[in-house]
């Protein structure tokens, strides 16, 4: 679902190479990383805004470089959910959330009766729905984050990503956001790649650890929470 082959990703200059990696669909892929490591790069190179340095990248087997020129197809097949929802100005829950549906709109843009029940349905899902009516602006900061989740997962796009999204949740709300995640992948053949500093949460439920230090990436299976420490600090620029 999402291959790399000799990728190198930076800004001016390169900040990570990955020789060979595939993440596959139907699952739910944490990427772990100090402060400074390239948790965000990764994910804007990803999410095609960043340019790529070198190599061939290619998500749901379409070429970094066709996504990045083609804003449309980009939107259906990537979704994006920054740290950060500071909400809009004027614009409800349920407005914000069908945005989500906006790269499969007709050329008249009319929102269909599908588009509304896809929206209802993922409210529902993850406890919003008394919130329908209520001004983005006006939200928690913990509920603005499960609101651009929400948007998200109305997108319906095959790889999700998410730059470490539960920033400002508490720990019940961080668990829920986890729990809808593989829910969500769980119903069709999509790729969730999210950054975090939830070791504990992330080991928890066994997600696919992917090490970000020094520049390269480690895929870690079976390692303990003192072990995946130990492999990030080791790359640690002192």
């Amino acid at each position: 679902m999402i291959s790399f082959q000799n990728t190198v990703i930076g800004y001016q200059h390169p900040l990570i190479a990955i020789e060979n990696l595939t993440l596959h669909a139907g699952k739910v892929y944490a990427l772990l990383g100090l402060n400074g490591s390239g948790k965000s790069t990764l994910l804007k190179t990803l999410a095609a805004q960043t340019p790529l340095l070198d190599g061939a990248l290619t998500l749901n087997h379409f070429p970094i470089t066709q996504l990045a020129k083609d804003s449309n197809l980009r939107a259906q097949q990537i979704a994006f959910v920054s740290s950060r929802f500071d909400g809009i100005e004027h614009l409800t829950v349920v407005e914000y959330v069908a945005l989500g549906r906006i790269p499969y709109l007709s050329v008249f843009g009319k929102v269909t009766v599908e588009d509304q029940q896809m929206v209802s349905e993922t409210l529902k899902d993850l406890g919003l729905t008394h919130l329908a009516q209520k001004r983005t602006k006006e939200l928690s900061d913990g509920e603005k984050q499960l609101v651009s989740l929400a948007r998200a997962f109305v997108q319906d796009t095959p790889v999700l990503l998410l730059d470490e999204p539960s920033s400002f949740l508490d720990f019940l709300n961080r668990e829920n956001l986890l729990l809808a995640l593989l829910k969500w992948v769980s119903r069709g053949q999509r790729c969730v790649l999210l950054s975090s500093h939830d070791i504990d949460l992330c080991l928890e439920h066994n997600l696919p650890l992917l090490a970000l230090a020094g520049g390269q990436i480690q895929e870690l299976i079976g390692q303990d929470k003192k072990e995946v420490v130990s492999v990030l600090l080791k790359g640690a620029v002192h």
